[in-house]
């Protein structure tokens, strides 16, 4: 760096040269930094080589789950689910005790680090949904049961609502292939109201022919009515929906 000797104090970049104020003055610097081919070749950034490698997994396995959950992030998202996913992601590669650092995949890491992910931050399920629930977990099948309740009691619902919808979504992946499949199960529209709605359930398929992965995730949906037909209400703003089972073949 070199200090500014002229009278007129430059601040900002001209060309390849930053002029800053420092505490000790006035100062010039060129613009520097370490050029790609040597990150990518040189011995002193192994570790940074290894670093971008399982940057690039992570986000790889992150966007192909968001991808094959697209039927809940329709439905119940905020702007950060990606960041999230990715996030999630990065902490699941972590834990592959079977790889070499810079090696280390999604798919061989504890993926049930992924239960309890909430795909919508502003409307997460623990504060939507109160009604019990109970999760049978087939050999074919993942199939939620739930309990008698009352829906205003049990649920919190946006101003304007009038009915909700319950659905299941269940993914197979393929993370070497980058490939899914999912499969949707939603319930009935219930009214929003003071009557017990009795005891259902909500069955998905599972995808057992794709890949040795398997997520599945419950949601709801509130809706409005308007002239006798059901239309979703604020974009979904209010949704939510959750990660409540991993599976590894």
């Amino acid at each position: 760096m070199a200090r500014q000797s002229s009278f007129i104090k430059l601040e900002g970049t001209i060309g390849d040269v930053t002029f800053y104020k420092s505490k000790t003055g006035y100062k010039a610097r060129q613009k520097g930094g370490v050029s790609r081919d040597r990150i990518m070749n040189d011995a002193q950034f192994e570790r940074t080589r290894e670093n971008i490698a399982e940057f690039t997994q992570a986000a790889r396995a992150g966007k192909i789950l968001k991808d094959a959950f697209r039927e809940i992030t329709l439905r119940a998202r905020d702007i950060r689910t990606h960041n999230r996913i990715y996030s999630q992601a990065l902490k699941v590669l972590k834990t592959d005790s079977f790889s070499n650092r810079g090696e280390r995949k999604v798919e061989n890491g504890d993926i049930s680090l992924f239960e309890g992910f909430q795909f919508s931050n502003n409307s997460m399920m623990e504060a939507t949904v109160y009604c019990p629930y109970s999760i049978d977990n087939g050999d074919t099948s993942v199939d939620i049961q739930f309990e008698a309740f009352v829906p205003r009691k049990y649920l919190a619902f946006p101003s304007g609502s009038t009915h909700f919808k319950l659905f299941v979504v269940g993914v197979g992946v393929d993370f070497e292939q980058g490939e899914s499949r999912t499969e949707m199960q939603i319930s009935d529209a219930f009214p929003l109201d003071n009557d017990e709605l009795p005891a259902f359930n909500v069955e998905v398929s599972k995808v057992l022919d794709l890949g040795n992965h398997q997520f599945y995730a419950l949601g709801i949906e509130f809706l409005q009515e308007v002239n006798d037909k059901l239309y979703t209400l604020n974009n979904g703003a209010h949704n939510a929906a959750k990660m409540i089972l991993t599976q590894t073949a």
